[in-house]
């Protein structure tokens, strides 16, 4: 039997005051959540961010709530069942969060910092990878796809990335990344790789440091470690010679790095001193 005309308008009418009802319900959950969590206490703040969301998937903006209470109660290393899951439970958070508001970087960072803790690297590449194609311009996202690649160790993928970008600021922070992975590869664990191949890494790593040097004449962690490496290089010289050459210009750099320190220092003394001047006149 046909239901009356008049009682199918009542129940058409009825069903979006229901569906206001079940967000005002959510809001009150997610209100309560809020507080949970300003009181640090993450578990049932998450319970209360679920709730939310169950009644009223809509209200994506709570994802990024679940996300951080997630993360706040993983712990990285710990390889149990639940925090891998509460590590999942995170990322998903963030992920289902950044399909509605990708332009929130801290975010997009929690993201990639959770993939990377999680030892998640194929996905933290894919979804950088995926950023890089939206963003080609975005020199950062390239470089943070460096720093992930050294991360996870894939140092021949990571030059081969660091050489390609524009030059600019973030080409020089991601061959000087690479620059100290390399003398980090070399000084420790260098007795294990022959002459040849120490060398040649040696090698790369002092390009890449010349080039971020070259970008930026005065990045003075850049010239520490070129010091470093032309020390890396000399140990592997059989000519006594050569040898104290590559010394001989560590130690050009020694002093460089100390010239451009004393210079940064006295400049922002000078800072100080005006913004101090600035204070008393007013």
């Amino acid at each position: 039997m046909k239901r009356p005309i008049p009682v199918l308008l009542a129940l058409l009418l009825l069903t979006p005051l229901l569906g206001g009802c079940q967000k005002v319900r959510a809001r009150v959950e997610m209100k309560k959540g809020n507080a949970m969590y300003a009181e640090e206490a993450y578990r049932e703040a998450l319970t209360q961010f679920q709730k939310g969301l169950e009644l009223d998937p809509s209200a994506t903006f709570a994802w990024r709530s679940v996300g951080l209470s997630a993360l706040a109660l993983y712990r990285p290393g710990d390889n149990s069942k639940a925090n891998r899951e509460m590590g999942d439970l995170a990322i998903e958070g963030f992920e289902n969060y950044l399909e509605d508001y990708p332009e929130d970087e801290k975010i997009r960072d929690y993201l990639i910092s959770t993939y990377v803790n999680s030892k998640k690297y194929d996905q933290a590449l894919a979804y950088l990878e995926k950023q890089s194609q939206e963003n080609p311009n975005d020199a950062n996202i390239q470089a943070s796809r460096v720093r992930l690649l050294i991360q996870a160790e894939r140092l021949p993928q990571a030059i081969q990335l660091a050489n390609q970008l524009p030059r600019g600021q973030a080409k020089a922070e991601s061959l000087y990344s690479v620059g100290v992975t390399i003398w980090d590869k070399s000084f420790h664990q260098g007795d294990t790789m022959s002459v040849e191949e120490r060398e040649k890494l040696i090698d790369q790593g002092l390009q890449g440091m010349s080039q971020a040097l070259q970008i930026n004449p005065e990045y003075f962690e850049a010239m520490v470690y070129n010091n470093l490496l032309l020390r890396e290089k000399a140990k592997v010289q059989l000519d006594g010679t050569k040898r104290l050459e590559y010394q001989a210009q560590a130690d050009q750099w020694v002093e460089k790095a100390k010239a451009l320190r004393k210079k940064q220092l006295e400049e922002e003394k000078k800072k100080q001193a005006e913004a101090q001047a600035k204070t008393a006149e007013s």
